[in-house]
């Protein structure tokens, strides 16, 4: 599994002399059980070598050993629980990175002087970290959601309760103190719970229960974990597993397309007063240079050709003849787009992808909100 410091990482790669192939692969789950998917990986692999015209002899060598590399990895050592796979790869650079995917992505064979990461910024974007919490009187379970995969995590669960074994109450005692010892339990799973927020840092909050559990236990919690609350599931903790994720999936579904219309109305309220947003590439490019790109909001799966700076990076819709930040050569690249958001990442923007909007799509399929 990637991670956001190793896709960092990929984006500091790049070369003028070595080609540098990234290879994507989304794999339906039909194409597994018939083996399929190397079929697909060899259509993916001849159409992406089918045009190698614009490089030399050297270049076409290496990115013919890259190929067969990518397709001996597939047809021999492929993880078949993986639903996705990414790879990247440059035999002139000594590059070979291979990444298992717990999703689908779209297939590719992209070959250029960069690592091709748009689809796993895409990924992070759309798999934020949900952390979820049931409670009861005397109980707690735990669990975690990334990637849309919802786990129990029951080491967390078990540290509550053996909190509980060390109080040395009687029965009677306990009958007598319910009230006080039931706060005391809430107490307890929410020290656990911020100590794991602080470790971890997940996104959003999810808490379940009676009614009158997570109203008390939602009461009782860190003011950081409150502002990251995005719903309830009324049920028992004693609910099966496959209830407690049916419920969780349900809210966070639910959570994620609000999301997507509230990014959009900020959008136009502010195109609709001329105010700290703008729309279409070219106008979106040129917040870029300026540095004032806090949000970018771009339609899922827009690809558009474009140029960039070979040095600094810097994304251009039209050919000129240097770069205006840094005087370096201008290279023509496949997906501007792409260009586009590894620098508002670069430049510690945020990227948010949306599925489907007409007025998106009738703004060039691409924005984006300001800084200043």
């Amino acid at each position: 599994m990637i991670t956001i410091k190793q896709v960092e990482k990929l984006m500091t790669i790049s070369s003028d002399k070595y080609p540098i192939i990234s290879f994507y692969l989304g794999i339906p789950p039909v194409f597994l059980i018939q083996k399929k998917y190397k079929t697909l990986a060899k259509g993916l692999i001849k159409k992406g070598t089918a045009n190698l015209s614009r490089f030399n002899d050297e270049q076409k060598e290496f990115i013919e050993k890259d190929a067969e590399k990518i397709f001996r990895f597939i047809d021999y050592e492929f993880d078949e629980k993986a639903k996705g796979l990414a790879i990247f790869s440059s035999t002139g650079l000594n590059l070979w990175q291979v990444y298992p995917l717990p999703t689908r992505l779209k297939g590719r064979f992209i070959i250029d002087a960069d690592p091709y990461t748009r689809p796993l910024v895409k990924f992070f974007d759309e798999n934020e970290r949900y952390f979820i919490v049931f409670v009861d009187r005397k109980k707690a379970r735990f669990f975690s959601s990334y990637t849309g995969i919802v786990n129990e995590r029951e080491e967390f669960s078990e540290e509550i309760q053996g909190r509980h074994k060390k109080g040395g109450w009687s029965q009677a005692r306990f009958q007598r103190h319910i009230k006080n010892q039931t706060i005391k339990h809430l107490n307890n799973i929410s020290d656990v719970l911020y100590g794991l927020y602080k470790k971890e840092k997940f996104d959003h909050l999810i808490l379940g229960g009676s009614r009158k559990a997570v109203f008390n236990f939602k009461n009782i919690l860190h003011s950081s974990l409150q502002k990251i609350i995005v719903g309830d599931v009324e049920g028992s903790i004693d609910d099966s597993t496959s209830e407690i994720f049916s419920s969780v999936h349900e809210i966070i579904n639910n959570f994620e397309k609000k999301q997507s219309k509230k990014y959009l109305k900020t959008l136009f309220d502010r195109l609709g007063k001329k105010h700290l947003a703008v729309s279409g590439l070219g106008e979106t490019v040129k917040m870029l240079h300026q540095a004032r790109i806090h949000t970018l909001i771009v339609k899922e799966d827009l690809i558009l050709p474009g140029y960039k700076c070979n040095s600094c990076e810097t994304p251009y819709t039209t050919r000129i003849e240097k770069c205006s930040l840094c005087s370096k050569k201008i290279v023509e690249v496949p997906d501007i787009i792409d260009e586009i958001i590894e620098k508002t990442w670069e430049l510690n923007g945020e990227v948010k992808f949306i599925k489907t909007s007409k007025e998106l799509d009738a703004s060039g399929g691409i924005a984006a909100l300001l800084r200043w």
